[in-house]
């Protein structure tokens, strides 16, 4: 591996790198949290991460061979395995950084689309060799993947091209695939007078909050602060929500109702695509949500496999384009912009979420298009767009 030069790869940006700027993004980096950088080459993150506040460390075989290998929460391997020749000390070098991880693993590499600027090279093995006498490995997204989930055993999540996730629970997987795909806002209009309510105008708010957010009301024992003093001031949920539908006769419910049912409808169908749990391995919210919008798990999975499985059908997923309210139809094609991704159709928003699956997040994507006469989702860039 050293005649490779491999520690010449390592550059100063500045700035984060991009799987430590995602980290941040997606709040798995956090005060309770503690950094690990395998491989950190100069030592940006830690510096940066460090002047923030939170707790980072690192390793590098050339520019920090004294730093310690540790464990800790999340570790990061960024851009570590494709400068490495040898297949071999690749896997091993994703194997030590997954066994210093007791949260996460971020596990980030060059995608085919780079090979264009790598300049004067020649191949080497599965890579090339660069005229500064580096070795750089390039995959697919797809190979990456598989790459991964091959070594690790474990499912990887796509969160950028080139940017995965690897999560030690199960438990910890769903809740982030979960509560990181978009949801509808929902905005409350208070139109009538009542006594109860304006004497606890703060405490039902929490609780039109948790319904919009939910599509219901907390299950007995579930968020025990606002149960008590749900109880105190206004006896129960029951009588505390006949108050709010009396002051908010103007707002549909029943709507936020369907529309965090389609919600949950879709999240259950794209988490098959990373073997979808049984019941218990979900996160305890989503359980309550599935029992009071679906009845059963059995039912809401049974519609979610029929949900996903349309998705392959072209001729449904045009016929479900050519009666959007959302976005410019074309005659292949359905165009949305990105902040409006959440009211297309759930089987829109299913066809979508495959690719989103494959790719991960395309952070500066402006407009979406949904191919409607082939399998296939492009996500394109306007800066100046909005």
């Amino acid at each position: 591996m050293n005649k490779f030069k491999p520690h010449r790869t390592a550059i100063v940006r500045g700035d984060f790198s991009r799987p430590t700027r995602l980290a941040l993004t997606y709040g798995l980096i956090n005060d309770d949290h503690a950094f690990f950088d395998y491989g950190c080459g100069r030592g940006e993150d830690i510096k940066l991460l460090t002047n923030k506040g939170y707790a980072a460390s690192g390793w590098d075989p050339f520019h920090f061979p004294e730093g310690k290998q540790e464990e800790a929460d999340i570790v990061n391997i960024g851009f570590v395995v494709n400068v490495i020749a040898e297949p071999t000390e690749r896997v091993h070098a994703l194997k030590s950084a997954w066994e210093l991880s007791r949260k996460v693993l971020i596990v980030s590499a060059r995608l085919n689309n780079e090979r264009r600027t790598l300049g004067a090279s020649r191949s080497y093995g599965d890579g090339y060799i660069t005229g500064n006498g580096t070795f750089q490995k390039f995959f697919s997204q797809a190979e990456l993947r598989q790459w991964i989930e091959a070594i690790l055993e474990t499912d990887a999540i796509a969160i950028a091209p080139g940017v995965f996730l690897v999560f030690r629970r199960e438990e910890d997987a769903n809740a982030f695939l979960l509560s990181h795909r978009p949801k509808r806002i929902v905005t409350v209009k208070v139109s009538h007078a009542d006594r109860i309510y304006d004497e606890n105008r703060e405490l039902l708010h929490e609780l039109m909050e948790f319904f919009s957010e939910r599509g219901r009301v907390p299950f007995p024992g579930e968020v025990p602060d606002l149960e008590g003093r749900i109880n105190e001031n206004a006896r129960s949920y029951r009588r505390a929500w006949s108050v709010i539908e009396k002051v908010t006769p103007d707002v549909d419910w029943q709507e936020i109702i369907n529309d965090r049912a389609d919600d949950l409808l879709v999240n259950i169908a794209l988490l098959k695509l990373n073997r979808r749990p049984n019941f218990k391995k979900l996160p305890q919210e989503i359980q309550y949500d599935v029992r009071a919008l679906y009845g059963s798990y059995k039912s809401v999975v049974a519609e979610a496999d029929k949900l996903l499985f349309s998705a392959g059908n072209l001729d449904f997923i045009s016929s479900e384009a050519d009666h959007s309210h959302i976005g410019k139809r074309l005659p292949t094609s359905l165009y949305v912009h990105v902040s409006a991704l959440t009211e297309l159709a759930p089987i829109l928003r299913v066809y979508e979420g495959c690719a989103r699956w494959l790719s991960g997040d395309i952070e500066e994507a402006t407009l979406i298009k949904l191919s409607t006469d082939k399998p296939k989702v492009s996500y394109l860039s306007y800066p100046n767009f909005d």
